[in-house]
């Protein structure tokens, strides 16, 4: 099913009233489970949620001119032959700047017949529209094979199930039960969500944020979802490390009980400052109502994590397709060319990840070389973005699992949440070897010292990292993948040199050693300011960090007349490649993803965000636009796709004035030759790549070649206001040998007016 976003759904049927339904990829894989099949998911915040509107209203039948289209979602089942009766999806649903107003609901319908509809409204646009909603809707089950499409629309109706919200009452009059079981060093531990959430009824309070001890993630008629930690205990002995979050979602069957109950069982051990760090291993067993799930000898990687979703009750599959096209147009992500992968490719994707496996992630993730995660979203993620299949949604969700068991997550023991520069503004991994001699503030902050074993196969690496957690949240909903989005951007600061960072404040420029490690770092922490919810604790401190960041940029190169080529000259841009003479050269294609970078976060609304841009994009225009075939001076575009440019003499030298001088420094074999002429292809031409006149050099065919990594600078750049960004694309386009991103579309970005 191209075009389309995606999600599973699991749900069951009893006697004609839904029991429940729901989406994601059930977690880690790996180990044993016993589960004969189960449902449910949703979306709502307590204090944000849009009312839910009552079946059987009649979209005609609404005020004038209240109803307007945004887009559809296509439910499919993909395996129940009990297509009687009702069915609940869920899913994560971005909204385009203005396509919902701040007083607008919305509501699914099919046929011009007004569904059940409960919405969280979890994220808005400065303009106070809905920027990202978790939505659920109950609607008829569709038969076997079949598909029902919902339409969503934008109203001014309030409308009311005509029953209160799903309540922890509601739930724990039923005999649910969930339990994770370690077994650590010969001691048993146990956790138990019902105990948990015992305790929070007694207490009377699970407000959507504020608390350590519980969240009220989905709230309202439909369902709703208590997010509770439970220590493992055994005895009055408690487990050192490790520790348990139940994400619980509690359905309403269509008779008004409590249906099916999904529960995410999350096992993590990130405990930052409370307890020395270690590697753990342990037999885990989770199990919730009649399902579960085992795993033995699991080594846990110290500030790792995992996580697995089993279903009280039985099921079927259900997967609700959201459209990609309007994912795109919403700005969440870059617009991507038209490609269908083929079926084959994709049946071939793994569906689940086994944890602390790696999986697709590349194990050491500073090794060199292209890798399956580099680009603004790595290959799992872009190839769902641009099908919107099944299979490649259950391969993005596996990718983003086995993401959990690199060393990158740190929770803060003290506020329950990924650690911050503000709380620890002295705390360090790049120089912890300073900071742990140096006493004073450094030692406030100072990260213990591993206990024993803190070895860990899988590495993270700041330059090379990937988009972790960030589609797979915006379009499930999932709390679990927001704080994998949370955890990475809290690294990406954590990590550097508290100095270089200028402390709290979260510098990029200088405490990130390489240009490509800056705009993955930027990319992500954008990423983070524009998904996380508006009312949780974390928003002010992505939107905060990703404003000074840009602002720092701003004042150091835009607002600097001594930097006359529009690119980054400086803090880590001419100290690479190691083999060049010091400080003298740069590597154009690090330069290609910052651009990208700082062109996503201008469409995600970040404040100077297109006025950086605008000041970038001229590097890579210029490097396409200077020189016309067959002019003997400029740059010619066919090596605009170099390896490394030199940007000065040496290193006591001024950079650089303009391309021509370093087109003449860097290319002088071939200065002085016509653009594009032949004469120039075989001087460029070596024995084992014979280059040809149309073509760029730099691997142009590859996917991952130098000419793509250009192509995303240039998308961006064209929906600049820069002068010739046309023409550049124009150029570009126009070459011979283009890749085929088909099955690899990291790089597939397009310009929006294409």
């Amino acid at each position: 099913m191209s075009n389309r976003l995606a999600i599973i759904f699991s749900c069951v049927i009893v006697a004609a009233a839904l029991v429940g339904c729901g989406g994601g990829s059930g977690g880690s894989g790996g180990g044993t489970s016993s589960q004969p099949a189960g449902g449910g998911n949703s979306g709502n915040l307590s204090n944000n949620a849009s009312p839910a509107v009552s079946a059987g209203s009649n979209l005609s039948s609404l005020p004038s001119g209240t109803a307007r289209h945004i887009t559809d979602v296509s439910v499919q089942n993909y395996g129940s032959s009990n297509s009687a009766g009702t069915v609940d999806v869920t899913f994560g649903q971005v909204f385009a700047k203005g396509d919902v107003g701040a007083s607008q609901h919305v509501v699914a319908a099919v046929n011009g017949q007004v569904l059940p509809t409960q919405v969280d409204r979890k994220a808005t646009w400065a303009d106070g529209s809905v920027r990202h909603s978790v939505v659920t809707v109950q609607l008829p089950a569709p038969a076997s094979g079949k598909a029902t499409t919902l339409q969503l629309y934008a109203v001014a109706h309030k409308g009311g199930l005509g029953v209160g919200t799903v309540s922890l009452d509601d739930l724990l009059g039923t005999n649910f039960t969930a339990n994770v079981r370690i077994t650590l060093g010969g001691t048993t531990y146990t956790a138990n969500a019902r105990n948990a959430l015992e305790q929070i009824a007694q207490s009377g309070t699970c407000p959507a944020w504020g608390q350590r001890s519980c969240k009220r993630w989905l709230s309202g008629g439909l369902v709703s979802e208590w997010i509770v930690p439970a220590t493992l205990t055994s005895g009055n002995a408690t487990a050192p490390r490790l520790r348990v979050f139940f994400n619980v979602r509690a359905y309403r069957a269509a008779d008004g009980s409590i249906g099916n109950v999904r529960v995410d069982s999350v096992i993590e051990n990130d405990q930052t400052y409370a307890v020395a760090p270690n590697n753990e291993t342990y037999d885990a067993k989770i199990t919730v109502g009649q399902n579960s799930y085992s795993i033995s000898n699991l080594t846990q990687y110290t500030q790792t994590r995992w996580h697995k979703v089993l279903w009280s009750q039985g099921g079927h599959s259900y997967f609700a397709g959201v459209s990609t096209a309007y994912l795109q147009q919403s700005k969440a992500v870059s617009k991507y060319a038209n490609l269908k992968p083929s079926n084959q490719f994709l049946d071939s994707r793994p569906q689940a990840a086994q944890p602390m496996n790696h999986l697709d992630q590349t194990p050491d993730m500073g090794a060199t070389g292209a890798q399956a995660g580099i680009g603004p979203l790595p290959k799992w993620t872009s190839t769902y973005v641009v099908s919107g299949d099944q299979r490649a949604f259950a391969w993005m969700l596996a990718d983003d699992d086995a993401a959990g068991g690199y060393g990158f997550h740190y929770r803060d023991s003290a506020t329950g949440r990924p650690v911050t520069i503000v709380d620890h503004p002295y705390i360090t991994i790049a120089d912890y070897s300073h900071a742990s001699q140096a006493g004073g503030a450094f030692a406030k902050d100072l990260l213990p010292a591993c206990a024993n074993s803190c070895s860990n196969p899988n590495r993270f690496e700041i330059a090379h990292q990937p988009s972790i957690g960030y589609v797979s949240y915006l379009e499930t909903g999932d709390f679990y993948y927001l704080e994998e989005l949370q955890f990475e951007a809290s690294y990406d600061e954590l990590w550097a040199n508290p100095s270089y960072r200028k402390y709290a404040k979260g510098r990029l420029l200088e405490a990130s050693p390489q240009v490509r490690g800056q705009a993955w770092e930027l990319r992500t922490i954008s990423n983070a300011a524009f998904a996380t919810p508006d009312h949780d604790p974390m928003k002010t401190y992505f939107v905060d960090q990703i404003n000074y960041i840009v602002s720092d940029y701003i004042a150091s190169y835009v607002d600097d007349p001594g930097h006359p080529l529009h690119t980054l000259d400086a803090y880590g841009a001419v100290h690479y490649p190691a083999h060049q003479p010091s400080n003298i050269s740069i590597a154009p294609w690090q330069a290609d993803f910052f651009t990208w970078a700082v062109g996503h976060a201008a469409e995600q609304g970040v404040p100077g965000a297109n006025k950086l841009l605008n000041w970038l994009a001229p590097f890579q225009i210029g490097l396409m636009t200077s020189a016309k075939d067959g002019d003997t001076n400029g740059f010619c575009w066919q090596v605009a796709s170099g390896y490394t440019f030199q940007f000065r003499d040496d290193n006591n030298s001024p950079i650089y004035t303009s391309l021509d001088e370093v087109y003449a420094k860097t290319y002088p074999s071939i200065n002085g030759l016509g653009c594009n002429s032949q004469e120039m292809a075989n001087q460029l031409s070596t024995p084992e790549d014979q280059l040809k006149p149309g073509q760029m050099i730099g691997f142009s065919a590859s996917p991952t070649g130098f000419p793509a990594n250009l192509q995303i600078a240039l998308a961006v750049a064209a929906d600049s206001s820069a002068g010739n960004a046309a023409k550049a694309w124009a150029v570009f386009d126009g070459r011979v040998d283009k890749p085929n991103y088909s099955q690899y579309p990291n790089f597939a970005v397009v310009p929006r007016g294409s």
